[in-house]
């Protein structure tokens, strides 16, 4: 059930909303009072521009400490809602004390500006049925400051370096794919030019036919071992086989030209 003006009149008295002003009062609603703007850097703003899609954080002057029986909601008001805004905020529980906070975002299709005069959120008293055994004491107790994702970044620390690594793997697997798709290709063609150099070189001597051989094996091994540089795999052998073997073709066609 929403608490009318005169309960809330009477939580204002009691301590339970504080830093308030008298005409802020709403039949059964208070409008909040803009404290500040803050970016994700954590810098605190008095004004803000919003492009479509953008979104903030919005701290208030008052300050909430709900007794076990009370709840509270934040509520965007019915000008910035026809203006293009949206609000997400958290249902405050019973025993929290904290500043209020919330998160507005330009739905728009137009460049939105705020600024800490300007009101944007109400907000709700509800009563509690029954007794709360086990009042708010969460990651956001005593928020009085912007702390930004505070204890949510501890809790999900381990979450969130498990992404981090899942997106490493999927890179080095993107890698891998290009890297085979580039080696086959350069394997095809190393195949289809010997085919035709030994086409082309039927009834040449021997040592010709050879030194043509490994000098197309000898620059199909330094094309292979140019794309691993680009994709750099971490097995050690992927990066040094190409190498190897150009090097090798290119000194057995030397010694073969200059022997035989």
């Amino acid at each position: 059930m929403l608490l009318s003006d005169s309960k809330i009149r009477e939580l204002i008295s009691s301590g339970v909303l504080t830093e308030t002003r008298s005409e802020n009062l709403g039949p059964v609603s208070y409008d909040l009072t803009t404290r500040a703007f803050h970016t994700r850097e954590r810098q605190s703003l008095e004004k803000v521009t919003l492009s479509p899609g953008d979104s903030t954080y919005v701290s208030t002057v008052e300050i909430i400490k709900l007794p076990k029986n009370i709840a509270a909601r934040v509520l965007l008001r019915n000008s910035r809602i026809r203006q293009g805004l949206s609000l997400d905020a958290p249902l405050y529980f019973p025993g929290h004390h904290t500043r209020v906070f919330f998160r507005v975002t330009n739905m728009s299709s137009d460049q939105i500006t705020l600024s800490t005069s300007d009101g944007i959120a109400q907000l709700v008293f509800e009563t509690v049925e029954g007794n709360v055994e086990h009042p708010y004491e969460g990651s956001f107790s005593d928020e009085l400051d912007y702390r930004g994702l505070g204890g949510y970044k501890d809790i999900y620390a381990n979450e969130i370096e498990m992404i981090d690594k899942k997106t490493d793997e999927v890179r080095d697997i993107e890698k891998h794919m290009y890297a085979n798709v580039l080696a086959l290709m350069a394997i095809f063609a190393a195949i289809f030019t010997l085919v035709n150099v030994n086409v082309v070189a039927a009834g040449k001597c021997l040592s010709q036919v050879l030194v043509l051989n490994l000098t197309t094996v000898g620059s199909f091994g330094a094309l292979v071992a140019l794309i691993t540089a680009v994709v750099k795999p971490k097995e050690r052998w992927a990066r040094i086989t190409p190498w190897i073997v150009a090097v090798a073709a290119f000194a057995v066609a030397i010694l073969v030209a200059i022997f035989l």
